[in-house]
């Protein structure tokens, strides 16, 4: 089973901040561990003096990914945190476990899994979203901008980040760049045109 192919995305509510309208989409990007230890980012049983290891960390992930599309966060919480004690290279147990953390209001915590699973892949784009919303929130525009260029780096197709880069590329004065990115996620996802009209960003070739 190719792991790429149990990859899957979902998106929550649109959220407002005050002051810039972003486009925020909690993606929970999950590829099974059940498919094999290219998932969890080892091929060996890191904590062997627990039961489950590294295939059985993947299981409790592929559980948690049905609890979590539920709506059993609760259960989906403990299993991806038994997960991550099983085999603590499990990327996607990490990154899972930040995004109920981030629903639930818990920004540090969900930060810092989130930060644990870019250490494990620096390329992972839904830890990289994810993370430039919580930075900007806080005010670390530089940053956030920094985390939204990764994104796109390892996801060019993602509109949600093209758009919200292009906010903060205009927000910090760069408005011409700001404008091209915005431009570019109404390519992707049209669906956004309304919001950059909001915005005042004229269409492209305008």
């Amino acid at each position: 089973m190719n792991s790429t192919s149990t990859t899957q995305s979902r998106r929550h509510a649109a959220w407002r901040r005050a002051g810039t309208t972003l486009t925020i989409a909690l993606t929970a990007g999950l590829a099974l561990g059940a498919c094999g230890s290219g998932d969890s980012g080892t091929t060996a049983n890191t904590n062997p003096g627990t039961a489950g290891g590294v295939k059985g960390a993947a299981a409790l992930v592929a559980k948690a990914l049905q609890e979590q599309g539920a709506g059993d966060l609760a259960s989906a919480k403990r299993d991806y945190s038994q997960a991550i004690i099983d085999d603590p290279k499990n990327k996607f147990g990490f990154y899972n476990l930040g995004l109920i953390q981030q629903i639930g209001g818990d920004k540090a915590a969900a930060e810092n899994n989130y930060r644990i699973a870019l250490n494990l892949d620096p390329k992972f784009p839904q830890p990289l979203y994810n993370l430039a919303i919580l930075r900007t929130a806080a005010g670390s525009l530089p940053e956030a901008i920094d985390l939204y260029r990764r994104t796109i780096a390892a996801s060019p197709t993602a509109a949600d980040a093209h758009f919200n880069l292009g906010l903060l590329l205009r927000q910090t004065g760069k408005t011409a760049e700001g404008n091209l990115e915005v431009q570019a996620a109404v390519k992707l996802d049209p669906t956004l045109a309304s919001r950059a009209k909001a915005q005042g960003i004229p269409a492209a070739g305008k």
